[in-house]
C-alpha cells in the first residue's frame, strides 16, 4: 500500500515538470503557410521559432508540441526579408519605418560620414533595418551629390580617384559609389577605372549612378559591379545589349518608381530636359536586361520625390512584374539575390538555423505581386515588430 501512494505521490510531482519543460516549446509555430524560401516555394508547411531562431520547418510538424504562439497560416504567404538596395537614409526614424514594411536591409547609396556612422550603430537592433552604407559616393567638385547641402569629400587636384577610394574604404564603406551624371561636372572615365581597379585590389563592390544608356555601357566595360539606376535618353542596341550579356555577375537597380516620377517632373518643367524613353520604354529596358541575364535588384531612392523607406518597395516589385519578370525572380532578386550580389550577411534563405527574420502577408504574391500590400505581419530575430499589438 505505501509503495503505491508513493508512486502516485511521484507522478503528481512529475506531471508537472513533462507538461511544463520548454526542450520542445516553440515560441511562435506558423501552421499551413507558404514559405518562399528565396530559392524556392513551400506549400502548406509549417514553421517553428524559438529563441529567435527557425529550428524547424516542414508539412504537419508535430503540433502537440507546446507553441506560446501559433498562428493558422492558410491563405498567406511568408517571405524573407526583403533588401532596399537603393535608398538615403538620414534618420533611425527611416530605418524603422523600413523594418516595419518588411525591408528588413537597405543599401545606402551617398550620405554624409556623421550619418553613416549614426545609422551603424543600429545595426543589429530589434525594429530597425539592417544599414549598409557607401559613405559618400565618389564626385568632383560641383558635381552630382554636391547639391544636397552637405560637405562630401570630392576628387579634386588634391584627392586623387585612388585616394578618394582609399579613404572610403578604411572609414568602412561596404561598397563604393560612383556618381556619373553629365548634367552636372562629372567623373572622367579614366577616373572611374581608377576607382573601380582599387576598389577590386581590396576586394570591394563597386556600383554607380548613370542617367546616359553610353556611360552605363563605357562603365560595364570597365568592370563595374552593378548600376544602380538605370538610363532614360534612349534604348540600347542590340550591340549594346550584348555588352551586359557578356559581363559576369553583372546586376542593376533600375528604381524603376524614380524613374517614373523623373518622367512627370520633367513633363512639368519649362525647360525640359532630353527625355527619350517613357515609362514603357523603361520597363522594355528592363525586361530585355532580365532576359539577357542580369540580376535585376529592388530600388526605390528614398526620400527623393516623396518616396517612402517602407511599402514603397511593394511598388517597385509591381513594376518590375509588370515589365515582364517572373515574381519568383523578382521576390528572389529582392531578398537573397541581393544579399548575395552585395555581399550583405542578410537575408539568408529561410531554413533550419538561420535568425527568424520574415514577413508575412495574405495571399500568393508568386501570383500576384500586389499581394505585397497585405502585410500581416513582420518577425524579425523572433520578435513580432508589425504589427506591435500583436505577439
Amino acid at each position: 500500500m505505501m509503495t503505491r501512494y508513493l508512486s502516485f505521490f511521484l507522478f503528481l510531482i512529475a506531471t508537472p515538470v513533462l507538461t511544463g519543460q520548454t526542450d520542445n516549446q516553440w515560441d511562435l509555430l506558423i501552421t499551413d503557410v507558404q514559405v518562399f524560401t528565396g530559392e524556392k516555394t513551400l506549400k502548406s508547411t509549417d514553421l517553428g521559432v524559438k529563441d529567435g531562431i527557425i529550428t524547424h520547418l516542414g508539412p504537419e510538424l508535430d503540433r502537440q508540441h507546446r507553441a506560446l504562439n501559433t498562428i493558422n497560416g492558410k491563405g498567406y504567404t511568408v517571405l524573407p526579408g526583403l533588401v532596399n538596395t537603393h535608398v538615403h537614409a538620414w534618420f533611425p526614424l527611416h530605418l524603422q519605418q523600413a523594418a516595419q514594411a518588411g525591408v528588413l536591409a537597405t543599401c545606402d547609396m551617398h550620405g554624409s560620414a556623421f550619418a553613416t556612422k549614426f545609422l551603424g550603430q543600429f545595426q543589429d537592433s530589434v525594429g530597425y533595418a539592417r544599414y549598409y552604407a557607401a559613405g559618400s559616393g565618389a564626385t568632383v567638385p560641383g558635381g552630382h551629390g554636391t547639391q544636397f547641402g552637405m560637405i562630401v569629400p570630392t576628387i579634386d587636384s588634391t584627392t586623387s580617384a585612388r585616394q578618394f577610394t582609399l579613404d572610403r574604404i578604411a572609414e568602412g564603406a561596404d561598397y563604393i559609389k560612383i556618381l556619373r551624371e553629365p548634367m552636372r561636372p562629372t567623373l572622367s572615365f579614366e577616373q572611374i577605372d581608377t576607382i573601380i581597379k582599387t576598389a577590386h585590389e581590396k576586394n570591394v563592390r563597386v556600383v554607380a549612378h548613370v542617367s546616359r544608356c553610353a556611360d552605363a555601357v563605357e562603365l560595364v566595360r570597365l568592370g563595374i559591379d552593378g548600376l544602380v539606376h538605370i538610363w532614360f535618353d534612349r534604348a540600347m542596341t542590340e550591340e549594346e545589349l550584348k555588352v551586359f550579356e557578356q559581363h559576369e555577375d553583372l546586376f542593376i537597380v533600375p528604381t524603376t518608381l524614380t524613374n517614373i516620377k523623373v518622367f512627370a517632373f520633367f513633363e512639368q518643367q519649362a525647360e525640359k530636359p532630353e527625355v527619350s524613353l517613357d515609362s514603357i520604354g523603361l520597363l522594355d529596358e528592363i525586361r530585355r536586361l532580365h532576359e539577357a541575364g542580369v540580376q535585376i535588384l529592388a530600388g526605390t531612392d528614398p526620400p527623393n520625390f516623396g518616396i517612402n523607406h517602407g511599402s514603397d518597395l511593394y511598388e517597385e516589385l509591381i513594376l518590375l512584374s509588370a515589365a515582364g519578370i517572373p515574381n519568383q525572380a523578382c521576390l528572389a532578386g529582392a531578398t537573397v539575390e541581393s544579399a548575395r550580389y552585395f555581399g550583405l550577411a542578410g537575408p539568408q534563405p529561410i531554413q533550419v538555423g538561420v535568425a527568424a527574420d520574415f514577413f508575412m502577408v495574405k495571399g500568393d504574391p508568386l501570383k500576384s505581386m500586389e499581394a505585397l500590400r497585405e502585410l500581416e505581419g513582420v518577425w524579425q530575430k523572433g520578435q513580432r515588430i508589425y504589427p506591435n499589438d500583436k505577439q
